[in-house]
């Protein structure tokens, strides 16, 4: 390897640690909130930096890839656990507070679509501005989405019908 792609390598490695560092908790909390399942979560978040490592100076924006990324492999993890069915009963390994626990099983009852929307809007503190970008959408679909998923939910939560 030449200096010049020792030199990129170090500066990728230094990208993708940054953004690590600046994401990953959020990051995973947010998948846990989304998937129900740690292993699911823990799988999918460590993917997405693996694969964004291998992929270099490929990647412009390291953040919005993995977190892209870290949704894209949890949902395929769902849909191959459960081949369509409803969402996975919430995996509490660790002890968790019971709010948090009772959230998360709410958040099940959503569809997978909403459920990924909320979160990263919710729990990851992503704008809809932002996630229109890096979804390829317009800012005001995301926004309906998110307002029909925010009415769906309040009525969960609220213990009104699903």
């Amino acid at each position: 390897m030449g200096q010049d792609a020792a030199v990129a390598e170090e500066t990728n490695v230094d990208r993708v640690r940054g953004a690590y560092e600046a994401t990953h908790a959020r990051l995973w909390r947010a998948v846990l909130a989304f998937s129900g399942s740690r292993e699911v979560t823990d799988d999918a978040v460590a993917e997405a930096f693996a694969q964004v490592l291998r992929r270099g100076d490929e990647v412009r924006d390291v953040e919005a890839w993995v977190w892209r990324s870290a949704f894209a492999i949890a949902r395929g993890e769902l849909a191959h656990r459960s081949f369509g069915g409803p969402a996975p009963a919430v995996e509490v390994g660790e002890p968790m507070p019971e709010p948090a626990v009772d959230l998360m099983r709410a958040l099940g009852r959503l569809p997978a679509g909403d459920r990924e929307l909320l979160v990263l809007v919710h729990i990851g503190g992503w704008a809809p501005s932002e996630l229109a970008e890096i979804t390829g959408t317009s800012a005001s679909t995301v926004r309906v989405r998110l307002h029909r998923a925010n009415k769906r939910a309040r009525a969960i939560f609220e213990g009104g019908a699903s």
